[in-house]
């Protein structure tokens, strides 16, 4: 087990050195995977000839999103009645070599047979599906699931649902009872629906709540995980990652020089622009250094003695989403976190200064009001600003295009008509708007017209003015400013 977290201990500090500099580095190495993705079509390494076929245009939702001949998954079941082989979607191995995820697209209306041919024949017991049926007024994906009361029959498969229970705001989980010529089922559908058309998931604690049940779901079944969104690339892409570097964690077979560039390289070889635009590659690596940052926590002296007072800990011990408990215990490390950014409204790190506290004299003949305190009383606080919200900062989204966008077919008009160009389909927007990210994240400022609670009210310093700069060594920071 040492040697696990020091390899999660090792990538976590490797972050921490890079300082201001992370932006750049993973703009840089996503621009590399892009470049080299793009050279493996053009050196054969990679080919897409059987989507390319006339028969099986029509099958791919978008046409330049069609799967690598070498890794593709190709169908048996029903070819005597005449169905081919062909349905977009591509194998990745997981952790032991083995094909563990299917990732695919959402399927058409035409493709449905194809679905759930795919779903029967490779015995998958769990699909994660990362897209709602329609988004921005575009149909992202056909339903190929049952709804209550409603029985679903497409060929030879009879579909009912037996459970749907909401597990979080987000996420949908339905068991279905699948039946093919008198043989049943039992097939798990996780449909996380809040995952934003133009971005990320605010939380990575969604999408590791999402793969951890899954993986519950799974249990010891050796079928792979069907992954899809709308295109099967992007969203599809870091969920198969996630999940991925999560089974290197707990089966402790992370190996000593763990790149995360190397392991979206490597889904790329197995399906085309897996881990599709830069804002998704930095939640990939802001989603990985928090699951590295609470395998540390939870290994640390002070977990195993909030595991022995019985503090609310996720009941699950694989877990390695941000439980309230381990909020109270110190950060390892620093702020390992607080260079890599998403876009949004993310925690801020600790900027230089903690706060700007003015003391003012009331005018001359001055008296406190009714229902008011004296200055003596109710110090003002002047609100200060972080270093990631400052002017010059940060630039604003200059209109990220959706993850799905390229492709589009001829007959598939888009709401939004935004900047098209070559390889518009991977393409993110530059100046996604930022912010610090930490394992604890913290307040910096309280608002001017807030009065200071009597625990914290401080005694009246005439013309006192004073920045309080950051302590040189550690520091509890008041309880108030701990988000939960």
């Amino acid at each position: 087990m040492s040697h696990n977290l020091d390899a999660a201990r090792s990538f976590l500090e490797q972050l921490e050195a890079r300082g201001g500099r992370e932006a750049a580095v993973l703009a840089g190495e996503f621009s590399d995977i892009r470049a080299r993705s793009a050279a493996w079509k053009t050196e054969g390494v990679c080919s897409t000839e059987a989507g390319s076929q006339p028969g099986n245009l029509r099958k791919n939702r978008y046409k330049d999103v069609l799967p690598y001949d070498q890794t593709r998954a190709i169908l048996s079941l029903l070819q005597e009645e005449g169905h081919g082989d062909y349905i977009n979607g591509n194998f990745i191995r997981g952790v032991d070599g083995s094909p563990a995820y299917i990732a695919t697209q959402g399927p058409l209306p035409h493709t449905l047979l194809d679905f759930w041919r795919l779903v029967w024949e490779f015995q998958v017991k769990v699909i994660l599906m990362a897209c709602r049926e329609t988004e921005l007024g575009r149909k992202k994906c056909e339903r190929y699931w049952a709804q209550e009361q409603e029985p679903l029959t497409i060929g030879p498969f009879y579909i009912t649902l037996t459970r749907q229970t909401l597990l979080n705001p987000d996420t949908m989980l339905r068991t279905l009872q699948v039946t093919f010529q008198k043989e049943s089922r039992s097939v798990h559908q996780l449909q996380y629906a809040s995952w934003p058309d133009r971005g990320v998931p605010s939380n990575p604690d969604d999408v590791l709540a999402m793969v951890e049940e899954a993986r519950h779901l799974q249990g010891s079944h050796p079928g792979p995980l069907c992954v899809h969104c709308s295109a099967g690339c992007g969203r599809t892409g870091v969920l198969c990652t996630v999940d991925y570097v999560r089974q290197l964690l707990l089966t402790q077979t992370i190996p000593p020089n763990f790149s995360l560039f190397d392991v979206v390289l490597e889904m790329r070889k197995q399906r085309p622009a897996a881990v599709q635009t830069e804002e998704q590659y930095r939640f990939v690596y802001h989603t990985v250094a928090q699951m590295f940052c609470s395998a540390l926590q939870n290994a640390s002296p002070q977990f195993e003695n909030l595991k022995e007072n019985r503090a609310p800990v996720y009941d699950d011990a694989l877990s390695l989403r941000t439980s309230p408990a381990l909020l109270a215990i110190s950060r390892p490390l620093g702020g390992v976190l607080r260079s890599i950014s998403l876009p949004g409204a993310p925690a801020l790190a600790m900027a230089d200064t903690y706060a700007v506290v003015q003391k003012r004299g009331a005018p001359a003949g001055a008296g406190p009001g009714p229902g008011t305190l004296s200055t003596e009383e109710a110090p003002l606080y002047s609100q200060v600003t972080p270093r990631a919200r400052r002017p010059g900062a940060q630039s604003q989204d200059a209109g990220a295009r959706p993850e799905d966008a390229q492709g589009t077919p001829p007959e598939r008009v888009p709401v939004d008509q935004g900047p098209a160009g070559p390889g518009a389909y991977e393409d993110v927007a530059d100046g996604v708007q930022t912010g610090g990210l930490g394992c604890l994240p913290v307040r910096t400022s309280a608002s001017p017209s807030s009065r200071a609670s009597p625990a914290h009210r401080a005694l009246p310093l005439p013309g006192f003015n004073l920045r309080i700069g950051r302590p040189k060594g550690p520091r509890d920071p008041p309880a108030e400013w701990a988000r939960v």
